[in-house]
């Protein structure tokens, strides 16, 4: 990658990188703290779009291992008594899983969940097997080359225990003698091949039929890769303690070929089958985004359900990254986003100083700017927007207005906003200034007052100023990305475009290391961002109703916002309701729950102010999705206590305005067709 390159261009796609550039865009803050990962129980990985699932799941997998054994500057992530494995996997959407369902119709009804059951089970058993055989035979290799990896787990193929692996599987049970034929490692994994290809035949349609050797010999879920995995070890062509663990990638693919082909939860019922083994010689590492993993779906042929903590944990990528509402700086990911930031630019041959590498984000954006910097940009010396009611005491408008044209533009509209609390309200200070000593929203004591309300009053100095909102530097940049290392390279991405379309040749031509990007760019790139964000939201399940709802809560929110003259509730950029209202089966509890899956809402506990002390939970936008509606994104004193009832009249409201906004777009496509239809026409 040059340096005039966006270093952010292919976002995060690490599932696609080669396994040199793995390793050179790697962030190991990722891995630390999930020792689960490399244990010996089941793992369900789950986490939003660009949470970092196959990522996480890639770094298991032996070409990754290989490529950080010959690195000369890199080494493995994981250093733990966990390094004796070997993984394999299956990528739902890469190796085509969906293609199962292609020719279910077909199937007698009687017969057709328990058909797609087990076809499905022996498609991924084989798939299994055959990356498993796969990287069995590359490590041998490259072992050969080198000695890779050999101090971990040594691969010793010889005639002889290659001849006793066949045998082990020859006369296997559970595999029903389909390899009686073969004599070798090699022969195994054509055989593998073959009936993949079987498959592959009969679902796009080339054959009538299944391949009857195939249909006959069937399996059952997750036992050839224990025959497999204990045939390796018994014969010594692997270590005998070695680990197993088996990759099972986009695994939200299954809960939509089930949408689709409307046949239940049968394809995650068959996959909870494997984690249901609770066998110690093979365990499986699961990536799913959250609407696809469900408590409810229980095991193919049982009645029984999975439970967590036996047969299965969870890794939550969004719990292990957020920040925690009373901390500010210094989390997972913070480090996380500056170790990944720094990987990018020296993937684009920028030349850092030892000081830039320390702190990369500084060097590119800079310091976010303190509240009253930011407002410095909304405002104009000689025009005070300060709106003051022509019923307060002139002494007070001479005052304020000489804190704004003296360039104290945040204090003259807090002073304006503690004027219209109700308290001072009912006191008359804004009536009569001499009952009022100094300026108290000014004092020490009243610092927390102005923290709460800075951001809120920012906001409605940009509306007054018809400006854009100020939003730029590292911290601004990692708090808008919202623990989600996808949208922080979102970010990266637009304020960078944003760059590069200003700078001129002769500067990109100069460059060596880094730049330093205007504060201007970062702002049109986050606002460009989080347009693309809430464009975003009409993708994955439900998109069209997410997407109404969504932008019924941006625009209640900004409305609140934008008309609380007095800041009384600087807290109504989010929603609250009593956990109660969660189990009623409303369709917008579902839209709720929906959006939180996606990562359009971040939910958290509230501790509630209410005097009968009920439970509740509080939701609030995705922080990328702020500047599009205009709205803070910190989080501060108490959001806006609702009801499931109010939330489906703002929901149904909102999708009333978008029909008639369609109606009147119809009726002007009407009006100018019938307008032109009176030309004189060629034919």
């Amino acid at each position: 990658m040059e340096r005039h390159d966006n270093p952010f261009h292919d976002l995060w796609l690490t599932e696609i990188l080669n396994p040199s550039e793995f390793v050179q865009m790697f962030s190991p803050f990722v891995v630390k703290n999930m020792d689960e990962l490399f244990g010996t129980t089941n793992v369900v990985v789950r986490g939003t779009q660009g949470s970092g699932k196959s990522m996480l799941l890639n770094l298991l997998s032996t070409t990754t291992r290989i490529a950080y054994e010959r690195s000369s500057g890199e080494k493995y992530p994981w250093a733990g008594n966990g390094t004796t494995f070997i993984a394999a996997g299956i990528h739902l959407i890469r190796d085509n899983a969906k293609i199962v369902a292609s020719r279910l119709s077909e199937i007698p009804e009687d017969r057709r969940e328990n058909w797609a059951a087990a076809t499905f089970a022996d498609y991924v058993n084989y798939v299994l097997v055959q990356d498993m055989l796969f990287n069995v035979t590359l490590l041998a290799k490259e072992q050969a080359k080198d000695g890779c990896l050999k101090s971990q787990i040594e691969i010793k193929l010889s005639d002889d225990n290659e001849r006793n692996f066949v045998e082990k599987l020859s006369s296997s049970n559970a595999l029903f003698g389909y390899f009686s034929k073969c004599k070798s490692l090699d022969d195994v994994s054509k055989r593998v091949s073959e009936r993949l290809q079987a498959y592959r035949r009969y679902f796009n349609f080339h054959h009538d039929k299944l391949d009857k050797d195939v249909d006959q010999t069937k399996t059952v879920i997750g036992e050839p890769m224990i025959v497999l995995a204990e045939a390796l070890r018994d014969t010594g062509i692997i270590p005998s303690k070695t680990l197993f663990f088996l990759r099972i990638d986009q695994h939200e693919e299954l809960y939509a070929l089930e949408r689709t082909s409307r046949y239940g939860d049968i394809f995650r019922k068959v996959i909870n089958g494997l984690l249901a083994l609770r066998d110690s010689r093979v365990s499986y590492r699961v990536g799913t985004r959250y609407y696809a993993w469900s408590e409810e779906v229980g095991i193919w042929g049982s009645g029984a359900a999975l439970e967590h903590m036996r047969d299965y944990i969870y890794i939550n990528l969004e719990e292990v990254f957020r920040r925690p509402e009373n901390k500010r700086v210094g989390t997972p990911f913070d480090n996380f986003a500056e170790d990944v930031f720094r990987r990018r630019l020296k993937a684009s041959s920028f030349e850092l100083t030892e000081e830039q590498m320390a702190r990369p984000l500084e060097t590119v954006f800079g310091s976010s700017l303190p509240a009253r910097e930011r407002a410095s940009r909304y405002g104009k010396p000689e025009k005070p927007l300060l709106k003051i009611p022509k019923d307060w005491d002139p002494k007070w408008k001479v005052e304020l207005e000489a804190l704004w044209r003296k360039g104290d533009f945040l204090q003259a509209k807090l002073g304006g906003v503690w004027l219209r609390q109700e308290l001072q309200q009912k006191k008359n200070f804004h009536r009569n200034r001499d009952l009022v000593a100094g300026y108290p929203w000014m004092e020490h004591a009243a610092r927390y007052w102005v923290k709460e309300r800075n951001e809120a009053a920012l906001i409605q100095m940009a509306g007054a100023a018809i400006q854009a909102l100020v939003w730029c530097g590292k911290q601004n940049i990692i708090d808008l990305a919202g623990s989600n290392i996808l949208s922080f390279m979102s970010i990266c991405r637009a304020i960078w475009s944003a760059w590069l379309r200003n700078v001129s040749d002769k500067d990109l031509a100069e460059l060596e290391g880094p730049p330093s990007i205007w504060i201007e760019e970062q702002i049109i790139g986050i606002n460009e961002a989080s347009k693309i964000w809430f464009d975003k939201l009409r993708e994955g399940l439900d998109g069209d109703r997410r997407t109404a709802f969504i932008s019924a809560l941006g625009s209640w929110f900004a409305k609140s916002i934008r008309e609380d003259r007095a800041l009384s509730n600087p807290g109504h950029n989010g929603f609250s309701l009593l956990r109660s209202d969660l189990e009623s089966q409303s369709d917008i509890v579902q839209i709720i729950k929906n959006s939180l899956d996606h990562g359009d809402l971040i939910e958290s506990d509230h501790t509630t102010k209410m005097k009968d002390q009920k439970p509740r939970k509080k939701w609030y936008l995705h922080p990328l999705l702020c500047p599009y509606f205009r709205i803070p994104y910190v989080r501060t004193k108490e959001p806006i206590y609702t009801s499931v009832e109010e939330l489906e009249q703002r929901f149904r409201g909102a999708r009333s305005e978008e029909d008639k906004g369609m109606l009147k777009v119809k009726k002007r496509i009407t009006k100018k067709k019938s307008s032109n239809s009176k030309q004189t026409q060629l034919f």
